[in-house]
C-alpha cells in the first residue's frame, strides 16, 4: 500500500507542476512566488519569529534585483534617447 504525502510533500508536488507546465520565465517566477508564499505561510504558524526573519531577508534580496533591474532600464532608456 503506498503511504499518502504529507502536506509539505503535497504542496511541493503542486507547487512544481504548475512551475513545469508555466510557459515564460516570467510565468515561473510568478508560480515560485506562490509557493514561496505557501511555505513562508506555514512556517508562520510554526515559528513566527523565524518567518518574519526570512521574509525580511528575502524581501531585500528581492528588492535589490528589482532595483538592479529597474537601473538597467533606465540606463537604457537615457541611451535610446541620446544615440
Amino acid at each position: 500500500m503506498a503511504r499518502r504525502q504529507t502536506g509539505p510533500e503535497r504542496r511541493k508536488a503542486f507547487h512544481q507542476g504548475r512551475i513545469a507546465s508555466a510557459q515564460t520565465g516570467v510565468k515561473r517566477l510568478w508560480w515560485t512566488a506562490w509557493w514561496l508564499v505557501a511555505e513562508l505561510t506555514e512556517l508562520d504558524k510554526r515559528d513566527k519569529r523565524r518567518a518574519h526573519d526570512q521574509s525580511l531577508a528575502l524581501a531585500n534580496q528581492l528588492g535589490q534585483f528589482a532595483d538592479r533591474l529597474n537601473n538597467e532600464h533606465h540606463d537604457n532608456l537615457r541611451g535610446a534617447r541620446r544615440g
